[in-house]
């Protein structure tokens, strides 16, 4: 597990700390939730869906995502993650985005280096010490790209040991981008978000029937269409959609 990953929920849910939901879409489907904190725009984010599709869009990246013949990506979120969030499967559903999904790892890089230097300490005595000097605490050399990195490795001297930094195809440094990072868990919070609002009562017709509206509205008798100067909840009997 990256830095990046074991530290995104803290930082997600302080940037996100004054959020509030508004709903400027709600039917069926067709969504549309803006995520923001009254006091400033910073971190703003939106979820958009439509029949098979999802797009989360926020501060300087956006990600769409689609999967058939799943029809409601609302559901896809809330059963496919693990214990949080699921960025590896969820980025094969990607399909149009602004932003890296991965991106370089020094941190991976840097595991790296100490394996390769300790399966050869025992032939090439000061491995270790070597690239510890002249590649992971040296002044000289930036580990924060895959172009330094690679500068740091051709400069590296230790005898005859060599360091060669393989291709991509057969080990790779890249890790999950914080933007997608953050993407994925504003799915997730935005979902649990709206789920919260939802009234949640039991249709008095049909048990497995829940209300999908908000708080305000009482139970009421199951049907398609609010009647006018009733606050009841709107049901739909055709469809069993239990949220809960």
């Amino acid at each position: 597990m990256s830095t990046d990953y074991a530290s995104s929920p803290a930082r997600f849910a302080a940037e996100t700390r004054g959020h509030k939901m508004t709903v400027l879409l709600d039917q069926g489907l067709y969504r549309h939730l803006a995520f923001t904190d009254p006091a400033g725009s910073f971190y703003r984010f939106d979820l958009v869906t439509w029949p098979h599709n999802l797009m989360v869009r926020g501060d300087g990246f956006s990600f769409a995502f689609s999967v058939h013949p799943t029809v409601d990506l609302f559901r896809l979120f809330r059963e496919s993650k693990h214990a949080d969030i699921n960025p590896g499967y969820w980025q094969q559903k990607v399909t149009a985005g602004k932003g890296d999904i991965t991106d370089w790892s020094e941190e991976k890089f840097r595991a790296w280096v100490i394996e390769e230097a300790t399966s050869a300490e025992a032939r090439f005595p000061g491995a270790v010490e070597a690239v510890t000097a002249q590649i992971l605490n040296s002044e000289d050399h930036s580990l924060e790209y895959r172009g330094t990195a690679e500068y740091a490795v051709g400069s590296f001297d230790h005898g005859d040991f060599r360091l060669r930094i393989p291709d991509h195809w057969e080990e790779s440094f890249d890790d999950f981008a914080w933007e997608f990072l953050f993407a994925c868990r504003a799915i997730v919070w935005g979902i649990g978000q709206y789920d919260a609002s939802i009234c949640g009562s039991r249709c008095p017709e049909h048990a497995d029937h829940y209300c999908r509206r908000s708080p305000k509205h009482q139970p009421g008798i199951c049907r398609d269409v609010k009647q006018k100067g009733f606050e009841s909840c709107t049901w739909d009997p055709a469809k069993k959609a239990v949220l809960r």
